[in-house]
């Protein structure tokens, strides 16, 4: 079943709903119940140094091990349940790590800048009644504590991006379809929003690509308002079936597309049409991938969806720098890690013969730190804070220590960084 086709289902049912119950701000204000489920890593986040957006997600999971989750890793400031119950998990002036690798408006890693709010719930389903009370009502008292306009009120699929890999040479839009129902406009009114943006700024500046066009579609150029009568089984409840995406590689369906950044992950497993099954890591002929073939997921629901670039290894996530790192390869913001200890930028590899060798050819073991700027080492007189400045404590920022460990930003004290400790910030 196709997005349009899920949504017109979801549309005519949110049409015989109709609107929330009318009342007065002050009394929707106190039917909002929060909760404090403070996450363990609160205290440890910095203080936000603005907020330009909210960013609405689905946890495309049920509540207990949703919360569960997004507690133990910090991933949201607050998280709505089925009951219309709000939790808060990150104090909202603090770093939530919610949107992870993220852009809009050429600004990234908007974790830095926005509000994320975590709705139990899945994508292409419709909230329960409560849902639309308590979030309504939350919106509402972030927008006048933030002055965020409607229109920078987004959904984690608006302004998440994935790197460059084996499917896309260069970074696009398309890695999360989180929270897409947000964007559609029968949606936003029942939330008392108005239309969202009506294009993305971002490919539209030539900064990203699309690789997902039905996502992109339906964000963007088809979020119009499906007529009742073309719809049929108006009275059924939205318990629908996730169908929306094939779980079988097809013609057109290839692997990036039905698992995303997880494709070549140990715990998806593809399971040929002849039996043998293949974990995403031990697969190398992407290309030669048989018609027919199941994806399965494993353990799904305890990983880490909001990740940072984080480090790839030749050999192991990929066989070649292009492989791993597409157009960006010999860029700049593409630093490698060789297994001898030296150090260098895609950029840097490019300036004599034996470097440029290292670059096309480079050792198994090799690392590739992809979309950041290298800080350079911690010193006596140059602490951490110095290299990064106001980042130096934010969960994008890494720190890679002596003896080889690495380290986020909330997870380190300033205090007891060791000398030759190196730091790298996303760009």
């Amino acid at each position: 079943m196709s997005i349009r086709k899920v949504f017109a289902v979801a549309v005519a049912t949110l049409l015989l709903a109709g609107g929330l119950a009318s009342g007065s701000s002050a009394s929707a204000a106190q039917r909002l119940k929060i909760s404090d489920c403070y996450s363990p890593l609160n205290l440890k986040r910095p203080l936000r140094p603005q907020t330009r957006y909210i960013i609405l997600h689905t946890t495309e999971g049920d509540l207990e091990g949703s919360l569960c989750k997004v507690r133990r890793y910090g991933e949201a400031h607050y998280l709505i349940a089925p009951s219309g119950e709000v939790y808060r998990i990150i104090d909202r002036r603090r770093i939530a790590t919610h949107a992870g690798r993220s852009m809009w408006e050429g600004r990234s890693t908007l974790d830095d800048f926005s509000v994320g709010i975590e709705v139990v719930g899945f994508y292409d389903r419709d909230i329960t009644t409560a849902q639309y009370t308590a979030l309504r009502e939350l919106l509402r008292q972030l927008k006048s504590l933030y002055r965020v306009k409607d229109e920078k009120i987004l959904t984690h699929s608006m302004v998440a991006y994935g790197r460059p890999n084996r499917f896309h040479s260069k970074k696009h839009r398309g890695r999360k379809r989180c929270g897409m129902i947000f964007a559609h406009p029968e949606v936003r009114r029942r939330l008392g929003l108005s239309a969202g943006p009506t294009h993305d700024p971002d490919v539209a500046a030539g900064r990203l690509i699309v690789a997902d066009q039905e996502l992109h579609g339906f964000l963007y150029q088809e979020a119009t308002v499906l007529a009742a009568s073309a719809v049929s089984g108006l009275q059924k409840s939205l318990s629908i079936r996730r169908s929306g995406d094939s779980m079988v590689i097809e013609k057109g369906i290839n692997a990036w597309r039905i698992a995303r950044e997880k494709y070549d992950d140990s715990d998806t497993v593809y399971v040929y049409p002849d039996g043998t099954r293949f974990r995403g890591n031990e697969i190398r002929e992407w290309s030669n991938m048989p018609v027919g073939t199941k994806v399965l997921f494993l353990d799904d629901c305890r990983e880490r969806e909001q990740e940072f670039e984080g480090f790839l290894e030749i050999g192991k996530d990929g066989s070649s720098a292009r492989e791993l790192a597409g157009d960006l390869y010999a860029d700049r913001t593409t630093i490698y890690f060789f297994p001898d200890g030296l150090i260098r930028t895609g950029e840097e590899l490019t300036s004599t013969a034996s470097l440029r060798r290292l670059l096309n050819s480079p050792p198994k073991g090799t690392r590739l730190l992809v979309g950041y700027v290298y800080g350079g080492y911690v010193q006596k007189e140059r602490a951490a804070s110095r290299i990064a400045g106001k980042t130096w404590n934010f969960p994008s920022t890494f720190y890679r220590l002596p003896d080889g460990r690495i380290v986020s930003g909330d997870g380190i004290d300033d205090r007891a960084i060791p000398a030759r400790t190196l730091v790298f910030m996303m760009k």
